[in-house]
């Protein structure tokens, strides 16, 4: 496994760049977050005390959405940054019943840090980071941690099976940073090295297959085990306990 330490994604700067541009970056973010928090308001609306874990958190946004759906959640959100953290302590401030973990994916996985029992586990643009067999270990552990009829939801980048495909995909891409660039009044030239290191493993980048995710989703008990949104490389999907 990539050490977090050594990435990118350990530098305050990049990570912040990341988060300034990141609606202008991911392909429908925001119809992606009114997805995961329209499946939580369907399923959860007659559920108290929902607990939640956020991993790889980043800044909270995602978890800041399903706050807004219901107050009431208990979250515990984990990300290997403190600096995601600490943005993410600031943007959930107003909001009860909420904790963070500092802890990388290498000790998520080894199980270093303790981890309670979970209605729903969300996860956005952050298991790609993990190989194939990594995320089927991250799989099972997640499912090991909901209760029953517990869900898992993840937005993330999807490897195409194809490169014709993957050629399209990133012409979409590029019409979108193109579109949303103006729409921002972003002066710069469409980043086609962002569209490149989306599975740079130097980048700890790493995607695979949706078909692969959804079997290994599968594999390890999950049920009801669907994509529920699809824009080129950009998908949600997820499963039940």
């Amino acid at each position: 496994m990539s050490d977090f330490n050594k990435s990118a994604w350990a530098d305050a700067n990049f990570a912040e760049n990341y988060l300034d541009k990141a609606d202008i970056y991911i392909v429908e973010r925001r119809k992606m977050f009114w997805y995961v928090s329209s499946l939580f308001q369907h399923f959860f609306a007659r559920r108290e005390n929902i607990r939640l874990l956020d991993i790889g958190c980043g800044d909270g946004v995602l978890t800041e959405e399903l706050f807004k759906a219901n107050s009431a959640i208990s979250a515990t959100l984990i990300d290997g940054n403190e600096g995601m953290l600490q943005k993410a302590k600031d943007r959930l401030k107003t909001f009860h019943n909420v904790s963070f973990i500092k802890a990388s994916f290498q000790e998520i996985l080894a199980r270093s840090i303790e981890l309670g029992e979970y209605d729903l586990c969300i996860s956005s643009m952050a298991i790609h980071h993990l190989d194939m067999n990594e995320k089927a270990s991250l799989f099972k552990m997640i499912l090991s941690h909901l209760n029953a009829e517990g869900h898992f939801i993840n937005i993330d980048v999807v490897l195409p099976p194809s490169k014709e495909l993957e050629s399209w995909y990133f012409s979409i891409w590029r019409d979108w940073l193109g579109h949303m660039m103006s729409c921002y009044n972003v002066t710069d030239e469409v980043p086609e090295d962002l569209i490149k290191r989306y599975k740079d493993p130097s980048s700890m980048n790493k995607p695979d297959t949706l078909s692969d995710q959804l079997k290994s989703l599968e594999k390890a008990g999950f049920l009801d085990v669907d994509c529920y949104f699809k824009n080129g490389i950009f998908v949600i999907f997820g499963g039940k306990r």
